[in-house]
């Protein structure tokens, strides 16, 4: 991108919201969209639980750049327009309720103790216990008529308000939720985005409903009055969302991904390396749960060939999801073949996630149902390994598109074995994984997000933001 091409006037202040900050290499989104914005000239506050690496990120990668980056914790920033840690437990208490009703008192009798005793305990107790809550909660939560599984934009909004005031008093230009997904669609929620100091918004929205069921209703955050848009990642959505919606604004994104390697290789790629024994190695990697095609590939496991490839399944299991499947999962983990070697649990640095990746030789992709967009692919491109997907689905278009791997049938153990031999007998240098790693590079995201931010920036207020969130706050945060 040649130097002309940033924000032509004053810099816009833009807060982005990572919502399930800690989560192994999810955070690279708070990375890079901080990257690709501070780029273009904006300063960016992120707000989230963790940095993810942020700053750190950013002085390697565009020290020029990093001063115009700032993260604010999001417990710190949600805690300081109410200073609730200096009001007594009654008083905290009637907060919560008038700001989410009884079911957020009763959520947090649920988990603030067992959050407390986790901190104590070590790590297998702690994820017995994480299980404990998250039955206990959301059987709570149905009785009480809400959706346990979505994050909170009372919360949100909080923060950013906190976040903003920490920073001197000058609000958002813009808010960028970097996972609408996970946010709760009640009226409360919905409502609270028109609070004090919050901004014009826009966010990720990885999943489009609409995509799935044309039949089915806006998401109704949408309905809130400042909202902007929303970025896809998925192409279709576009005109879907532009009907549904035509007063917003929507952008399509690449699907960028963190490609930077560790300094020294990583003890898990030397270890599943010295397993392999010269076997190829397939990576199964990231979250486990169903919609991976996790119980397809135990079938695939079991009629490949021993001697000629090897597995590595890395990433946390989320056991509950797998439902009657569990037990026969749960028994593969513990009574693993000699050719699979098991990583539970996250690699949290996403240097190591990507040297360890890099010392594969085929991404193992075929998800089950799953017809949206995953920077595996970008990972697979930069990293130039050949990747297998689902044959009929978005990723499979992509991956023929720039011939990056195969595709084979879901569901189907013989037809991926079938598209396994064919990959492992290809030259690394016949695949288009450039062309991929262009359409999905990180100057194209820059591209993206400058054109959106015409749209999105254009008729922000901050001063009519201050005046309104000075009518609302107590003074002394305010100083």
């Amino acid at each position: 991108m040649s130097e002309d091409r940033t924000i032509p006037s004053s810099p816009p202040r833009i807060v982005l919201v990572n919502p399930i900050s800690g989560r192994g290499h999810l955070d690279a989104y708070a990375r890079l969209y901080s990257r690709a914005l501070v780029e273009l000239g904006a300063t960016v506050t992120l707000v989230a639980a963790t940095d993810g690496g942020t700053r750190n990120y950013l002085a390697r990668n565009c020290p020029q750049h990093a001063a115009n980056f700032s993260f604010v914790p999001s417990e710190t920033a949600e805690a300081l327009p109410h200073a609730r840690r200096l009001l007594p437990a009654h008083k905290r208490a009637l907060m919560v309720v008038r700001e989410e009703g009884v079911a957020g008192l009763a959520r947090r009798a649920v988990t603030v103790p067992v959050r407390l005793t986790m901190r104590v305990l070590t790590k297998p107790v702690e994820a017995i216990l994480r299980r404990c809550r998250n039955r206990v909660g959301s059987a709570a939560s149905r009785l009480l008529g809400v959706d346990a599984n979505r994050l909170s934009f009372v919360s949100v909004v909080g923060s950013v308000r906190g976040a903003c005031l920490s920073e001197g008093g000058r609000f958002p230009d813009l808010v960028v939720v970097l996972y609408l997904d996970l946010m709760s669609e009640r009226p409360r929620e919905v409502k609270a985005l028109e609070g004090a100091g919050f901004g014009p918004w826009v966010g990720i929205l990885f999943h489009p409903r609409l995509m799935a069921d044309r039949t089915a209703k806006l998401e109704k955050y949408f309905q809130s009055q400042r909202a902007r848009g929303a970025i896809f990642l998925v192409p279709d959505a576009m005109p879907v969302y532009a009907s549904a919606a035509p007063t917003l604004s929507f952008a399509l994104a690449p699907d960028v991904a963190d490609l930077e390697l560790a300094a020294n290789k990583p003890r898990l790629a030397i270890e599943i390396r010295r397993r392999a024994a010269g076997r190829s190695v397939v990576f199964i990697i990231g979250s486990i749960a169903p919609h991976k095609g996790i119980m397809t590939a135990l079938d695939v496991i079991a009629r490949v060939d021993p001697k000629r490839y090897f597995f590595a399944i890395i990433g946390e299991v989320h056991w509950e999801s797998f439902g009657a499947d569990e037990a026969a999962l749960r028994e593969f983990y513990n009574c693993a073949p000699e050719n699979v070697f098991i990583h539970e649990g996250y690699v949290e640095d996403e240097r190591d996630y990507n040297s360890t990746l890099s010392e594969c030789d085929i991404l193992y992709s075929v998800y089950r149902g799953f017809n949206s967009s995953s920077n595996a692919l970008t990972k697979s491109a930069g990293l130039h390994i050949p990747i297998l997907v689902s044959a009929g689905t978005l990723m499979g278009e992509r991956v023929i598109a720039c011939d990056i791997g195969a595709i084979a049938p879901e569901g189907d153990p013989a037809g991926i074995e079938s598209s396994l031999d064919k990959l492992v007998g290809r030259a690394k240098d016949s695949f288009g994984f450039d062309i991929y790693l262009q359409q999905h590079s990180l100057e194209r995201l820059k591209l993206v997000l400058l054109d959106a931010l015409n749209e999105w920036v254009g008729s922000a207020q901050h001063s009519s933001l201050i005046e309104e969130c000075a009518d609302q706050l107590p003074p002394t945060v305010l100083r």
